[in-house]
């Protein structure tokens, strides 16, 4: 029974012993490093079969001690030599190649995670600054270990064809059971769900719109549809909005009631009874807020971390991106910051497991186009790395703001237009909903 579960020197010299006697079929990548091995001599024979791999040269007795001898990796050559012979006369490997691969790679992962740990001991000590910054910051380099451990590298895609199968027959019962096709989590807006297929585990959603179109209210409507309809949990991060506001604008929706008359308290006895009951739809939901006001991409990444070891997170709402900060980034500028937010959210969401939907400030420059105010890419506020990261771009366009009532078209009172103006997985579309904001509502527009 093995003492150390940090090293496993006899699987080191099987897998060293195999590879002597019988080289590696195809020359393919082990998917392991010379620092993987806990023995030096393993280390300093790993890093010529390394190099032999990748020269495209057989693996064998002679071809690695001759690439050692080249390379000058031999410490003491008699020695050396004369255990790396033994190694090829004694070891008899019962098992095939790849069991001593996985074996040395897990205690090898043991190690580097325990060093971490060690580090990030260290870290806690001496580290400046506040606990959120300082967790984040151990909790980034023990996740680092972890997805470095899942990692598999380049692989066949036949690997993949199980997951394949699974996914189609996922999809076909999708379109069969009545969900029209929606794989994803459906936002229960018809036109967003057939357009994006539900929002997906991995995916990051920029919803933008210039101040006072319901950018707000919309994530929000989303947000109590994916926690009363779908039964996920929703963590909303507001960097403007109380936790009190929010929950007023989701009772609102929830009873249909005007929120000036909520918040002026001249509600009839039928709309209290309404309210009663939505106070217990929403407060029995499961649903965050984190009204913190103030939020660096490391504290948010944190936090949402801390939740998922109790919680399965099913879809997370920024109010909204341009108020995050990150101090690391910001000595770069503010285009700089707001790429590293924008790239922390993404992979965030894929880290997570959940799709992340990010609201978006619009620039100015959007009210001086005389013509056609409907929003578009660029208009986006530092747009690049924004534009470049997003899986959807979503902005709400409503005519009436932008048109004097003389000149709106009647049938564009009370609606907005969604423009879905990117979609990696899918079309572009556009469509209408009615949007109501006394009720904080957007509603689909009936058939």
């Amino acid at each position: 029974m093995n003492s150390n579960p940090l090293q496993e020197i006899e699987s080191e010299k099987n897998l060293i012993g195999y590879l002597l006697m019988r080289g590696v079929a195809g020359q393919e990548d082990l998917g392991l490093s010379p620092d993987d091995f806990y023995m030096d001599t393993h280390r300093r024979v790993f890093e010529a079969v390394t190099d032999l791999i990748n020269e495209g040269t057989n693996i064998d007795l002679v071809t690695v001690t001759n690439q050692m001898r080249e390379k000058r990796l031999f410490k003491d050559e008699s020695r050396d030599l004369e255990y790396i012979t033994s190694l090829y006369k004694d070891t008899v490997p019962f098992q095939p190649l790849d069991y001593y691969v996985r074996r040395v790679k897990r205690v090898s992962d043991r190690r580097k995670y325990v060093e971490a740990l060690t580090q990030a001991i260290d870290k806690v000590k001496i580290e400046p600054g506040e606990n959120d910054s300082v967790f984040s910051l151990v909790e980034q380099s023990l996740m680092d270990i972890s997805r470095q451990e899942r990692s598999k590298g380049l692989r066949k895609v036949k690997d993949d064809a199980n997951a394949l199968i699974d996914y189609i027959k996922n999809v076909v019962a999708a379109s069969q059971n009545g969900t029209g096709g929606i794989n994803g989590l459906k936002t229960h807006f018809t036109g967003l769900d057939m357009a994006t297929t539900g929002l997906k585990s991995h995916e990051l959603m920029i919803l933008a719109a210039r101040p006072g179109n319901g950018k707000t209210t919309f994530a929000l409507n989303i947000a109590a549809n994916a926690a009363l309809k779908e039964r996920k949990t929703v963590v909303i991060f507001s960097l403007e909005m109380s936790r009190i506001e929010l929950l007023l604008k989701l009772i609102s929706a929830d009873a249909r009631i005007d929120s000036y008359a909520l918040k002026a308290g001249t509600l009839t006895s039928a709309q209290m009874t309404q309210l009663k009951d939505s106070i217990g739809n929403i407060t029995s939901a499961s649903l965050y807020i984190d009204d913190s006001g103030y939020l660096t991409i490391q504290e948010f990444s944190a936090r949402l971390r801390q939740l998922r070891t109790t919680e399965e997170v099913g879809l997370v709402i920024v109010d909204y991106l341009q108020l995050m900060s990150d101090p690391k980034a910001a000595m770069g500028g503010r285009q700089q910051e707001v790429a590293n937010i924008s790239r922390g959210l993404k992979q965030m969401a894929r880290e997570v497991g959940c799709p992340i939907i990010a609201l978006s400030q619009m620039n100015r420059s959007i009210e001086n186009r005389s013509k056609d105010q409907r929003p578009q890419l660029s208009d986006l506020r530092e747009s690049g790395a924004i534009e470049q990261d997003a899986d959807i771009v979503c902005f709400i366009y409503r005519e009436e703001m932008v048109k004097p009532p003389e000149e709106l078209d009647p049938n564009k009172r009370g609606m907005a237009e969604i423009i879905i103006a990117k979609n990696r997985a899918g079309a572009t579309a556009d469509f209408p909903l009615m949007f109501n904001p006394k009720i904080s509502r957007f509603d689909n527009v009936p058939l």
